[in-house]
């Protein structure tokens, strides 16, 4: 296990000597060039231990208890040393500056303790912050492809489907899809293989051949070669009868509303490939 102190957990050690002249040289040096290398939590901590410094230094210089507190004390003091008599100023004058200064350090020390308190607790609730939203967007993650995995569940699991094979064309002769079509539910299930990822102003445009005429089914992404599966979400009103084929064309991003761009993948719906 790695006991070296980390670089943070050093600059706090060394910044309150630093702020409080309580340094030796080496260590005056090493602080100050970590000052020059220092994050921007680590300067802004800089900045309030020494602001809180020099304002409890300025306060202990004109601090100056109250005749009345002064009286007090000297009461206190004498009837507890038995003296029956008033000694004189000279030897009864306590010494306020030396007694304020103790103060104001001591109250530094504790200002301090709560800066580093807060600096630390505030790191840590911001690494906590950012866990709990790396964990919400897994959730979220998670939740979407589940949602998607029942949904193409769903489709397979029809009594009847129609199976259309989709074969490569002369732009990518390797790539080949499946439309697996439930026409009594209007839902089907595009798989496609072997498609190269594209930008991001592309899409590629699923088409359905309909009385020879090209329909949109929807646009898709590929963003890595292998297998994808996609939903198609646009299958309403297109019979067994009237579908004649199925095609993928690269098109601009959103899609257009009739084909433009080169085909990928075409299938014939009569024959089944």
């Amino acid at each position: 296990m790695n006991n070296e102190k980390s670089h943070t957990e050093k600059f706090e050690e060394l910044c309150a000597g630093y702020v409080l002249h309580a340094l030796n040289e080496d260590e005056r040096k090493e602080f100050e060039q970590m000052l020059v290398e220092a994050s921007e939590e680590e300067r802004l901590l800089f900045q309030e231990i020494r602001s809180a410094a020099n304002q409890l230094a300025f306060a202990a210089e004109e601090a100056e208890p109250s005749d009345a507190l002064k009286e007090r004390l000297m009461a206190d003091i004498r009837s507890q040393s038995g003296e029956e008599s008033a000694a004189s100023s000279d030897d009864t004058r306590f010494n306020w500056p030396a007694f304020s200064a103790a103060a104001a350090f001591a109250l530094l020390i504790i200002s301090l303790s709560l800066i580093f308190y807060s600096f630390n607790l505030s790191s840590e609730i911001s690494r906590q912050e950012q866990v709990i939203d790396e964990q919400q967007t897994q959730i979220v993650e998670l939740k979407n492809d589940l949602d998607q995995k029942e949904e193409l569940l769903s489709i397979l699991e029809a009594r009847e489907v129609d199976l259309i094979m989709m074969s490569g064309l002369d732009v990518n002769p390797n790539g080949y899809g499946k439309i697996i079509w439930d026409s009594e539910k209007q839902q089907a299930l595009l798989q496609v293989s072997n498609l190269p990822p594209i930008p991001d102003d592309k899409s590629y445009q699923l088409w359905i051949i309909v009385n020879n005429k090209p329909v949109s089914a929807g646009i898709f992404a590929v963003n890595e070669p292998g297998d994808s599966f996609f939903k198609v979400e646009e299958m309403a009103d297109v019979t067994e009868q009237a579908a004649n084929a199925f095609a993928v064309t690269l098109e601009p991003k959103g899609g257009v509303p009739q084909p433009t761009g080169d085909m990928y993948l075409f299938g014939n719906a009569t024959d089944g490939g």
